[in-house]
């Protein structure tokens, strides 16, 4: 039986994952001009195979999305979670997004929105919900949810203008804007551990 734990759906994902980014990729295809039809062809699947698999082909996107705002949550709460410091977290997130830069260049990059680094956002802030608002020098839950905003976009622009060039600056120097530009001692990064009450 085809499940999604057996091993021929899992290959049959990736080829269909492989044959999307290969169109947008070496093709340079935007992401609205790339068919089923051909990803069946490049993947050399059938129709129902695809679709036993994705919806559509912006759901292979959005899965693969999903997958990567994981790991690359995960890769700052695990240097958060070991009580490292705050640019040690980013540090770590900075260079998860240079190991899958490709995916992310064309992501940032193809969609004109926060992507990935949103559904990241959108975990992390489950992280930090735990935590009061004034443990963070805020004067309510709402200045602290306008200044997250302002961070994310920033951020997210900062990023896609970094994997645009190829990440040509270390995750240290980007730890270094982030210090110069927040100067660090801005509400948004006077940052402890949240308790966990």
């Amino acid at each position: 039986m085809n499940t999604k734990d057996n091993r021929r759906y899992k290959d049959t994902t990736e080829r269909i994952v492989r044959a999307v980014y290969y169109f947008l990729l070496s093709e340079h295809k935007p992401l609205s001009r790339i068919t089923v039809r051909e990803i069946c062809e490049r993947a050399q699947i059938n129709r129902s195979s695809f679709y036993a698999h994705f919806q559509d082909v912006p759901d292979v996107v959005e899965q693969v999305e999903k997958n990567m705002a994981r790991g690359m949550t995960e890769s700052f709460l695990q240097q958060l979670q070991q009580k490292a410091s705050l640019l040690e977290c980013f540090k770590a997130l900075f260079e998860y997004i240079r190991k899958y830069r490709e995916f992310y260049n064309i992501y940032l990059n193809q969609t004109r929105n926060v992507g990935a680094i949103g559904v990241a956002w959108d975990l992390l802030s489950d992280y930090l919900q735990k935590a009061d608002y004034r443990k963070f020098g805020f004067e309510s839950e709402e200045e602290m949810r306008y200044q997250g905003d302002f961070f994310l976009y920033g951020l997210t622009a900062m990023l896609r203008r970094w994997v645009s060039n190829g990440c040509t600056e270390t995750p240290e120097e980007l730890c270094d804007f982030l210090i110069h530009h927040y100067r660090m001692d801005m509400n948004l990064f006077r940052w402890n551990q949240p308790d966990q009450t």
